[in-house]
């Protein structure tokens, strides 16, 4: 027969108030809330992108707004070019139709 006093008899379950009582833990860490099952596809976030991830999105950022000057700078050029030939052919036409 089972010795009522053992303390690690079936019956006797003062052994599992030791450490907080019984715990059910399938997978450790989440008492009491089930098995943990990852979240459907359409409520993941997305992973967030690591230091190097950054810094080159960083970098990208920077070249883009260097290149969009650059062109802002090309157009001003192109632009200041035909202004200047508008006013040197309308000089022309002004010195022309003076004689």
């Amino acid at each position: 027969m089972d010795d009522p006093n053992d303390p690690y008899s079936r019956d006797n379950l003062s052994w599992n108030w030791s450490f907080g009582g019984p715990k059910w833990r399938p997978f450790s860490g989440r008492s009491g809330r089930g098995p943990r099952v990852p979240p459907p596809p359409w409520a993941r976030t997305p992973p967030k992108p690591g230091k190097a991830e950054r810094e080159q999105e960083k970098r990208a950022e920077v070249r883009a707004e260097r290149l969009h000057l650059v062109g802002l700078t090309n157009a001003a050029v192109i632009i200041m070019g035909v202004l200047v030939g508008a006013a040197v052919v309308m000089l022309v036409l002004v010195l022309v139709s003076q004689h």
